[in-house]
């Protein structure tokens, strides 16, 4: 082996100086080879370095603060922030600029104050945003702080450490824990975990209202202290056996909650274990049980009698079901009973009678599909739609007309849930009552009402009739007198055409109040109603007694049913004619109202109503008959001379039209009743019929078919349209026009028909030319005033008799006009 010549030999060897020269050569060529193999070993060394530090994600850093910030980042720091070769010394504000908007100046601010201390250890997170794709970074910085003598840092040195998958996975935990807790805290049983030393780490909200403690208390809080005495032993060892075991295990014991009362919990825990299986402790949740206990105890306590139970209740439900089978079999009423099915479990002997079936015809067939309602269009839908409503805890009443066995019958029926004692719905109980006599009874007293008024209208009535007929009269034997100057004979004629206006009011508003059937509602001007009414009741009430008709507004309108309100209001001044014993004041007024105030323990309502107040200077109504008063066939009044539906009718049409009814009375001092009704807006056709002209339009020549059976009024009538300008032909039925118009259907312009006329009447020949020939315009007229009441014109125009010429003259240009702008 050579031996190793050092420098400080080869200089001081007294060899002769070639061979000194040769041994610095060698020496010096040893060095360089120990050199470059120490500079090969760093590289590497450094190399692995960088490798580790690119598979760690670290990044070295250095900043010199002496003067200002300078920058030298490695090339791991580089590659983690997303940074070019050339950003290795970049400046403070590039670093700045690259932490999240939401960390910076946190961030910065730590930074500053870790260099401001006296501390050398800096370390930092924070997300960057990587400008070389976008993307957010969570970067964890440690490194060590440099100072100098005075404490004043000088130079920074250490690691970015890119910890995204680190930060991620321990959101995703935190996250967890949050859904966790959410959950537990959700849930209504109390819910914790504990470790192996039996301390608990969680509790929910309910645990913590249970024991109400605070949470930190709660979850150090020995529940041995809320355990019951007696269960406490048993409780303990079960507690220490079933931990032992390591599988899930159950105990029930009471304990005392926060408000100091005793509850049974039947608790169930389960072992955790970490990911390498490793036993950690417990997670437990505790039941309620309390009900279900006392339930217990209770079922323990009436095993103890129940056969004595069983054959005392057997007896009482048997001695209840013969008392209800007794009341059953001997009612009036119609009365079943059904199960959830609809299929029918009993029937009494009336509903039997009413069909006339046996029991075994119907009990197990669905109820509606059972001969009470079969006979009857639509009546079995409906009863199977009513129980499906009872199925939903709902009764259900409503009246029916049936055709039964017996003949047809109305009934009130109604239909309700039966309940068991859970307030569970079994079945349904079906009832009805024949309110077929009462029914009739009710509509011959209405008659029998309104036939006595009409009767007490009579002599009234025919003295207004004798005093318009001696206007006419009179009139017309001054006409008769040739000598009689231009301008009187105009005066008698207009006073015989204002005379029969008059007379047809009249007429009119007796035949609206002598109908039987019901109107329909419609908008009406209510002073002027009242206005008409007025001049009805005045013979009615006779002479003593002073009418007076006060309207605040004459713009009131309203909508209801014109022939009931005109017999409300004559029942109302009949009451207060017999009240001031025919000699008084009489006042009927009209007013808007906002409102409807409290009346016989209903609540006052708002909006707009028209009030109808009726006051007389009568007796007065005693304080104790002022909540019967409107009740049916109450009166004070002697036998015979009412009876008692007057005011009942009054307030049955107020309640009907969505009004009501108030009275107010001193006794001795008179009475005032007050019909509320809602306003309506004031229809568009009156006013449109009050902007015509009322003079006379000539016919132009249109060509007129009168359909009319009177001779005299026929005849009339075309006359009438003939010098109006129309040319006329007339018919006496409907068959013959049909005939016209199968020979030609361009031979009219327009057909004027009466109603009433034998065999066909006016508005079916109005209907088959309406199919027949669409287009042609039909006009009826009638005399009588259901037709307009009950709206069986259909549609089509009708002008009411007696009619005058301008009246006539404009309906019929206006059918012919509106025909002339369709065929346009």
């Amino acid at each position: 082996m050579r031996s190793r010549i050092t420098t400080a030999d080869a200089l001081n060897d007294p060899l002769p100086e070639p061979l000194a020269a040769e041994r610095l050569r060698q020496h010096l060529e040893e060095i360089a080879r120990e050199r470059d193999n120490a500079y090969r070993a760093l590289q590497e060394r450094e190399a692995e370095l960088a490798r580790i530090q690119r598979i760690g994600r670290v990044g070295g850093l250095e900043v010199d603060f002496r003067e200002g910030f300078k920058n030298r980042r490695s090339p791991e720091y580089l590659m983690i922030h997303g940074l070019p070769a050339e950003a290795a010394d970049e400046t403070h504000e590039d670093w700045v600029s690259r932490i999240h908007p939401d960390d910076r100046d946190a961030t910065v601010k730590h930074f500053f104050d870790a260099l401001a201390g006296a501390s050398e250890d800096y370390t930092a997170e924070y997300r960057i945003i990587r400008p070389s794709d976008g993307q957010t970074r969570w970067i964890r910085v440690v490194a060590k702080i440099e100072r100098d003598t005075d404490g004043r840092a000088i130079r920074l040195v250490g690691a970015h450490i890119d910890i995204t998958d680190q930060a991620l996975a321990r959101e995703t935990l935190r996250e967890s824990e949050e859904r966790f807790r959410l959950i537990a805290d959700s849930a209504p049983v109390p819910i914790w975990v504990t470790k192996l030393d039996r301390t608990r780490s969680f509790a929910n909200q309910a645990y913590v209202d249970f024991v109400g403690l605070p949470y930190e208390q709660a979850i150090a809080f020995d529940w041995r202290k809320v355990l019951h005495p007696d269960d406490l032993p048993h409780v303990l060892q079960q507690s220490v056996q079933g931990e032992a075991s390591l599988k899930p295990f159950v105990l029930e014991a009471r304990y005392k909650n926060a408000s100091g009362e005793w509850r049974w919990l039947r608790s169930e825990s389960q072992p955790r274990w970490d990911p390498t299986g490793k036993h950690i402790g417990f997670i437990g949740v505790a039941h309620d049980i309390t009900v279900a206990k006392q339930a217990e105890i209770e079922l323990r306590k009436l095993n103890e009698t129940l056969e004595e139970r069983i054959a005392e209740r057997t007896a009482e439900l048997e001695s209840n079901e013969a008392r209800l089978r007794a009341i059953l079999a001997t009612s009036n009423q119609y009365q079943g009973l059904v199960n959830l099915e609809g299929e029918l479990l009993y029937a009494n002997t009336t509903a039997l009678d009413g069909i006339k079936a046996r029991s075994e015809d119907v009990i197990g067939k669905p109820f509606w599909e059972t001969p009470w309602f079969t006979g009857t269009d639509g009546m079995s839908a409906a009863v199977r739609e009513a129980f499906e409503t009872v199925l939903k805890g709902q009764p259900v009443r409503m009246e029916m007309r049936l055709r039964l066995p017996i003949g047809e019958r109305d009934f009130e029926f109604g239909m309700r849930p039966v309940l068991d004692r859970h307030g569970n719905i079994t079945g349904a109980v079906p009832e009805a009552v024949d309110i077929t006599e009462r029914r009739r009874g009710e509509e011959a007293l209405r008659q029998s009402q309104k036939m006595e008024a009409i009767g007490q209208l009579t002599g009234g009535v025919a003295h207004d009739f004798n005093n318009l007929l001696t206007i006419i009269r009179s009139a017309t034997d001054f006409l008769r007198r040739r000598e009689l100057p231009e301008e009187r004979r105009r005066r008698y004629v207009d006073a015989i055409s204002d005379t029969v206006e008059r007379a047809s009011k009249l007429t009119a508003q007796l035949l609206a109040f002598a109908r039987r059937q019901p109107l329909k509602p419609q908008i009406f001007n209510v002073g002027s109603q009242v206005e008409s009414v007025a001049q009805l009741v005045r013979p009615l009430v006779g002479g003593r007694i002073e009418i007076s008709v006060e309207i605040d507004d004459a713009d009131c309108f309203t909508i209801a049913d014109i022939a009931q309100f005109e017999t409300a209001l004559i029942n109302l001044a009949i009451n207060a004619r017999d009240a001031m014993d025919g000699e008084g004041r009489l006042t009927i007024s009209v007013r808007k109202v906002r409102g409807i105030p409290n009346l016989r323990a209903q609540s006052a309502r708002s909006g707009d109503y028209v009030a109808i107040s009726v006051a007389d200077t009568g007796s007065g109504i005693a304080p104790e008959n002022i909540d019967a008063i409107f009740e049916p066939f109450f009166t004070t009044k002697e036998v015979g001379k009412g009876t008692g539906l007057g005011l009942s009718q009054a307030f049955g049409f107020a309640k009907q039209s969505e009004g009501d009814i108030a009275v107010t009375s001193t006794e001795g001092q008179g009475a005032t009743f007050t019909i509320y009704l809602p306003q309506a807006q004031s229809p568009v056709a009156e006013k449109e019929a009050a902007a015509l002209t009322s003079e006379a339009t000539t016919g132009r020549g249109y060509r007129v078919l009168v359909v009319e059976d009177n001779d005299d009024v026929g005849q009339f009538s075309t006359e009438l349209l003939e010098d109006l300008g129309y040319v006329t032909r007339r018919v006496a039925n409907a068959n013959a026009a049909l005939a016209i118009l199968g020979e030609n259907e361009f031979a009219v312009d327009l057909v004027f028909s009466d109603v009433i006329m034998p065999g066909m009447n006016g508005v079916e020949l109005a209907g088959i030319i309406r199919e027949r020939y669409p287009g042609l315009p039909v006009v009826l007229t009638s005399g009588y005033s259901n037709v307009l009441a009950e709206n069986t014109h259909r549609g089509f125009e009708l002008i009411q008799k007696p009619y005058s010429v301008e009246s006539l003259s404009r309906i019929l240009r206006k059918a012919i006009t509106e025909k002339l702008s369709m065929t346009r």
